[in-house]
């Protein structure tokens, strides 16, 4: 696993670096921190390149390097990074770059990128493989679901790896999985496996039904459930089974998960300009849920015997 931590100089922000860090302690993953500004650092003072940089001289440096510095402290006292005296940037073609020691020896990457948001994060993804992103990415604002900023549809719709947007819960909170026997939600569990060392609460799965389903639906549903059931149990997890019903799924999905727990789905993979006009069940509950939210972005369906005695607790 390699995950990639978003940090912005803002509190919410910390909160998704230190979800980041207890992810990557607990599978013992590969941690990356970016911080990504707006226009480019042609438009400011030359950073000094090359260099040692003196901690102190921290109110001299670019913004998103500070960023990436206050992150570094962050590590420091979470006991992941030595306590550092100087950085030494480097320039690269969208912005800069430094490493960091890490206590086991390894060496962590600090990177500021210049652009927008999500298509300078997959250039970040791209470049180095990183297979998750965590991010802090408050629900949508008074504009609604096309408003320029509304970063959770964004990362819902174009961000190229999977992505956990960090609000209420935690990595011990209770994981809500939705898992309807659909592709979208049987994309889940490669990753949900991969993950699973990492997650110490309870898991509930949860299928919300429609009064007017059709039966095969309802059977797919339910063998779904059993097998992911029997798995999570063999894997020594306290799980249990919700099948709420009623009109809206994303509405029975916002109840049963409150504001504290970690709701995981699998993205929808309809045609693109179905997604960008309708939506998906995904882009109705990240938009509106104060709980954390994790998005499993992958391309293909795992096989239908995912769920057998070799497939493992990682």
């Amino acid at each position: 696993m390699k995950i990639l931590a978003v940090v912005d100089g803002k509190p919410a922000s910390v909160s998704a670096l230190k979800t980041a860090v207890e992810f990557a302690e607990r599978l013992r993953a590969e941690l990356g921190v970016i911080a990504v500004r707006s226009g480019t650092h042609a438009m400011e003072d030359p950073a000094p390149v090359g260099v040692d940089i003196p901690a102190g001289a921290r109110p001299t440096l670019p913004p998103g390097i500070q960023n990436l510095m206050e992150a570094a402290d962050v590590l420091v006292a979470s006991g992941v990074l030595v306590p550092f005296k100087t950085i030494k940037l480097r320039d690269v073609p969208h912005g800069h770059l430094f490493f960091a020691l890490k206590t086991n020896g390894e060496r962590m990457l600090f990177c500021e990128r210049f652009g927008e948001l999500i298509n300078e994060l997959n250039e970040e993804i791209a470049e180095n493989q990183y297979n998750l992103a965590i991010i802090a990415a408050p629900r949508r604002g008074t504009l609604g679901r096309f408003a320029p900023m509304n970063v959770p549809r964004r990362l819902t719709l174009d961000l190229q790896c999977s992505f956990l947007v960090v609000r209420g819960g935690t990595p011990d909170a209770r994981f809500v999985v939705c898992a309807d026997g659909s592709p979208s939600s049987r994309r889940i569990f490669p990753l949900f496996q991969k993950i699973l060392p990492a997650i110490t609460g309870p898991v509930d799965l949860i299928c919300a039904r429609r009064p007017d389903d059709p039966r095969a639906e309802n059977e797919k549903a339910e063998h779904c459930l059993a097998q992911a059931r029997e798995w999570l149990s063999r894997c020594g997890k306290s799980v249990r089974v919700l099948q709420p019903e009623g009109k809206k799924r994303f509405e029975l999905i916002l109840e049963a998960a409150g504001s504290d727990s970690v709701i995981v789905m699998g993205e929808s993979h309809m045609h693109d300009v179905r997604r960008r006009t309708l939506g998906t069940l995904p882009i109705k509950v990240i938009a509106r849920t104060d709980s954390s939210f994790l998005l499993v972005k992958q391309p293909t369906e795992p096989e239908p015997e995912m769920f057998d005695e070799t497939f493992a607790c990682e």
